[in-house]
């Protein structure tokens, strides 16, 4: 994270990457609150309803024309979630006026843009247009139920926001199709005020930046004058990144008994989807998470892992076996393909595998293959200017100032024995079965 600098001024930050790597130039505007399941849905909606138009640009056509003209400018809004914060994003890219004369000057109209997208949409006699938010409410229905065309990702989720039942982290994404309906202009212009209005702004450039210092100070001034009350903290905002960090923190371990719960869902599939989640208590700032990012790749995050090696190849009981950390939640997800015959033999040997990590059995090999993967995919990152922002963040959100480079070297560092303590903050909190086959009696 040292390589980013940084300058905020109450609930704005401004975080700048000054790099000749890339041939583009990226932002990303990210606006934060907690998620709250009274505002989820309406939140969700509303960064697809910026891009309808603004007071200057009144429609998406016209929004399209001007990025053309911006050197073929990039620009698109996202709704993310991390932890329990929900995001309102908007994303752009342009060719970096270091190597494009003909793009001199070009970069600013993009920040312009990006913020005006966010804080300037078209406002109809009550709220956003009717128009837009009739198209916008079916386009939403669509994306909510899209989700489960994925059956994969479908079951990842599903499993994981169980794992997180009873806490923000246990909503969705993008809300919930039963609240679109009702829905009216008026109250998503209402939600889409109160998000500027309350919510921690996080703005992050990547590229060729001559002089930091005055952009960060530009870009300052430029949010304070579209976000008038965001300078000063409010009562309900977020705070700066150390209040921040009290609110993204990983999901307890303990606290819920030792006994996971089992679930089994029937749907039409082809393949059944067995998914575990555990609960470790570990995040970014925690001492111990290089650690478990070694167990994670031990366990299921490569081709040499044990849910690979015996789940798939030694007992053929999987079509794909993995495991994934997420570094905010602290949650520990395995997913694995597999005939809905076989659930109970595929369950025990999978749960062998972190059994036998918590008992010791890490091999040097395991070990040294894994952190050297590792290192190849953070390689990879460092050539990924999106990636590398989004790294960035995760670490403000978790409070902790850690660059790539010195999670890799503390990657490195991690011992046999630093995997199996971190192994043993696993709690199996939920086990996801999604199956067409009626009768199985996995799990209890």
């Amino acid at each position: 994270m040292g390589e980013f600098q940084v300058y905020h001024r109450g609930r704005l930050h401004v975080h700048l990457l000054q790099t000749t790597q890339f041939r583009t130039r990226h932002l990303s505007l990210k606006i934060c609150r907690p998620l709250h399941r009274d505002s989820v849905t309406k939140s969700a909606m509303i960064p697809y309803l910026w891009m309808d138009g603004t007071s200057r640009l009144p429609s998406p056509l016209d929004i399209a024309r001007y990025s053309d003209e911006l050197f073929g400018a990039l620009i698109r809004t996202n709704v993310g979630k991390r932890g329990p914060l929900q995001l309102a994003e908007v994303y752009a890219s342009v060719p970096e006026e270091s190597r494009a004369e003909e793009a001199r000057g070009v970069f600013d109209d993009v920040v312009k843009l990006s913020l005006e997208l966010a804080t300037d949409p078209l406002r109809g006699p009550s709220g956003f247009s009717t128009e837009f938010v009739k198209r916008e409410k079916s386009l939403h229905q669509k994306r909510i139920a899209s989700q489960a065309d994925d059956k994969i990702a479908y079951a990842m989720e599903k499993c994981t926001l169980h794992v997180c039942r009873g806490l923000p982290e246990g909503l969705p994404r993008l809300g919930f199709e039963e609240d679109i309906e009702a829905l009216t202009p008026a109250e998503l212009w209402a939600a889409h005020e109160q998000l500027l209005k309350e919510s921690d702004v996080y703005l992050y450039i990547v590229g060729d930046i001559k002089e930091p210092d005055a952009m960060g100070e530009q870009l300052l001034e430029q949010l304070e004058r579209q976000l008038p009350a965001a300078s000063a903290a409010s009562a309900t905002s977020l705070g700066s990144a150390a209040v921040s960090k009290e609110l993204v923190r990983a999901i307890p371990a303990d606290g819920r008994g030792d006994e996971p719960e089992f679930i089994t869902e029937r749907q039409q599939v082809q393949q059944g989807k067995l998914n575990f989640g555990f609960r470790t208590g570990v995040s970014y700032d925690d001492e111990d998470y290089p650690a478990l990012l070694v167990a994670n790749g031990i366990l299921g995050g490569f081709p040499h892992s044990k849910l690979f090696r015996n789940v798939r190849e030694k007992e053929s009981l999987a079509y794909y076996a993995s495991s994934r950390l997420d570094g905010l939640s602290g949650i520990v997800a395995i997913q694995t393909g597999i005939e809905p015959g076989v659930a109970e033999r595929a369950q025990q040997i999978i749960l062998e595998q972190v059994d036998a990590m918590k008992q010791g059995d890490v091999s040097d090999e395991e070990l040294h293959l894994t952190q050297g993967a590792l290192a190849n995919q953070y390689r990879q990152v460092m050539d990924q200017p999106v990636s590398r922002l989004e790294i960035h963040f995760s670490g403000t959100l978790a409070g902790i100032d850690r660059d790539v480079e010195t999670l890799m070297k503390r990657m490195h560092e991690v011992s046999r024995e630093d995997v199996v303590r971190a192994s043993n903050r696993l709690r199996l909190d939920t086990v996801y079965f999604l199956s067409s086959q009626e009768g199985e009696t996995h799990g209890n």
